[in-house]
């Protein structure tokens, strides 16, 4: 966790240090409305990045939902989960989010050469999210002013099943981790024409859980074996993620992205201790795409896609990943 609050700490005075370093400049009037009506013109509501979240807030009274689609696929298993978001803007800088997943696994009997399969689905843990945004970029054309902050507050509720699993499904029927876990974090989105940039680092602290096997750990690649009673705990995780954007048709939202997320588990709890846990870590690369289509007054639909490939991992499976997402935004009480 202290790497993370290195980094937090780092981006919070490179940002907060832009306002003062680079000041926004008195201009005339004219240039200044000439300026105002291009970031207008160029700059509208787009996808963004799947894994890099926003600092900005919904204004509020306005909301979007987005459902997503992601297929994990690795060697012998399967994996589509299919979060739904609900984004709700609070007011005073503040926003409410909920995910609400499905699950799909599909797994396969390790212990075969010619392996059989075994599937199951279901309701996956729901996460509920408080943002808030401590800073607005002041002007969306050039990359040297201040960027927009935010900060994030997040509790995983563990309402997927971990736990009376059968053998024969092979751990397909293991949908949540059992367990629940606190995460907050740090972003920074910066426009400067015709490219939007994102960060994001998260810190998340797992509670321990008591389990009886099967049950599989985070990585993916071990389990606690069948009838074995195990009591979890996994170390602090450090995520950290960024996502280029070029938008080449402002009027429609298109363009692509280029981003990344890499994450790493330690062999410490910093509220419970040592882990009794494996632990992994992995950089995946997401190439991305995105459009907006319709666009009509204060509502508006944009679509994502992408795939993400691992590009380097340690005791952790390579993934291929494609997904895909929808947002149905509703402006109702100002513009974001």
């Amino acid at each position: 966790m202290n790497g993370c609050w290195r980094r937090i700490i780092v981006l919070v005075c490179v940002c907060g240090g832009s306002s003062l370093i680079f000041p926004s400049r008195g201009r005339a009037q004219s240039a200044a409305s000439d300026r105002a009506a291009e970031e207008a013109h160029w700059v509208g509501n787009t996808s963004g990045p799947f894994y890099t979240g926003t600092a900005d807030v919904e204004p509020g009274g306005s909301f979007y939902v987005e459902p997503y689609y992601f297929d994990y696929r690795t060697r012998g298993s399967h994996t589509v989960n299919a979060p739904f978001k609900l984004a709700y803007g609070l007011g005073h800088k503040f926003e409410f989010d909920l995910y609400a997943p499905l699950v799909f696994v599909r797994n396969a009997n390790p212990d075969l050469a010619d392996p059989e399969h075994a599937s199951s689905s279901g309701y996956g843990d729901t996460v509920l999210q408080v943002k808030w945004q401590w800073m607005k970029e002041t002007e969306r054309l050039r990359f040297r002013s201040k960027p927009s902050v935010g900060f994030l507050f997040a509790v995983n509720v563990p309402t997927g099943k971990y736990q009376s699993l059968q053998q024969n499904l092979f751990g397909s029927d293991q949908i949540g981790t059992g367990e629940w876990n606190e995460q907050i974090g740090m972003m920074v989105r910066k426009q400067f024409k015709p490219f939007e940039l994102y960060l994001q680092e998260t810190d998340v602290i797992e509670n321990p859980v008591n389990v009886v096997g099967p049950y599989s750990f985070d990585n993916g690649q071990q389990a606690v074996p069948p009838g074995e009673k195990f009591r979890v705990v996994d170390g602090d995780i450090l995520s950290s993620s960024a996502a280029l954007e070029h938008v080449l048709v402002p009027k429609h939202g298109f363009g692509y992205l280029v981003e990344y997320i890499a994450q790493r588990q330690f062999s410490r709890n910093i509220l419970f201790g040592d882990a009794t846990t494996p632990t992994y870590s992995y950089v995946n690369l997401i190439p991305e795409v995105e459009v907006t289509w319709p666009q009509k007054g204060k509502f508006a639909a944009t679509w994502g896609a992408g795939t993400a490939f691992t590009v380097n991992r340690s005791n952790y499976p390579a993934q291929f990943t494609p997904m895909f997402t929808v947002s149905f935004l509703a402006d109702l009480h100002g513009a974001r």
